[in-house]
């Protein structure tokens, strides 16, 4: 029963990272965050059918040391890809604020022409011009603080399950490889 539960889940997993990773583009930043966020969110189906295979292949010596190598391995795989998982937090943090600032200083301009040539822009007092600068700088304050709480908030969530899925699969790891108890 255990281990047709634990293939069920481990099948599911497989089927779930095949169709969320197709088409795989592992050079842009979007979708190797995007990935690594689905993988850490289905992490824990993972854990579970492998501790479900684990515990109904107790009897069967050989095959329960080959899944204990592959949770260790594996578990390692997962605590050094939060490496990765930060990295890319790090640079799309980068990215954006590099984007928000960049459309800022368009917009800046633009007001800023628009107060050099009064009459360019008809029906336009410079209080008007002058009030729209000074909500521009707000809403540039305040999309660069979502942006930072944003990757902050994801990338704990994901560095989070990953690691904590990879101890668990290297405790999980370390039980199966132990001779069983008589």
């Amino acid at each position: 029963l255990c281990q047709i539960v634990g293939l069920a889940c481990l099948a599911g997993f497989v089927v779930d990272i095949f169709a969320i990773s197709f088409p795989p583009n592992l050079g842009e930043l979007q979708w190797r965050i995007g990935f690594m966020q689905q993988i850490s969110d289905r992490s824990i189906i993972l854990l579970f059918g492998l501790a479900l295979v684990m515990y109904g292949m107790l009897d069967f010596r050989r095959w329960r040391r080959r899944l204990a190598l592959f949770c260790l391995i594996l578990g390692v795989i997962f605590n050094l890809s939060s490496i990765l998982v930060i990295r890319d937090g790090i640079a799309f943090q980068q990215q954006a604020m590099t984007n928000i600032s960049n459309q800022a200083t368009q917009a800046q301009a633009q007001i800023d022409k628009a107060k050099a040539n009064p009459g360019a822009v008809p029906n336009v007092t410079p209080e008007q011009l002058k009030q729209v600068s000074q909500v521009l700088g707000n809403q540039v304050t305040a999309l660069k603080e979502s942006a930072k709480t944003t990757t902050l908030k994801t990338g704990v969530s994901s560095v989070g399950n990953l690691v904590i899925v990879g101890l668990a699969m290297i405790g999980l790891g370390q039980y199966g490889a132990r001779p069983p108890k008589n």
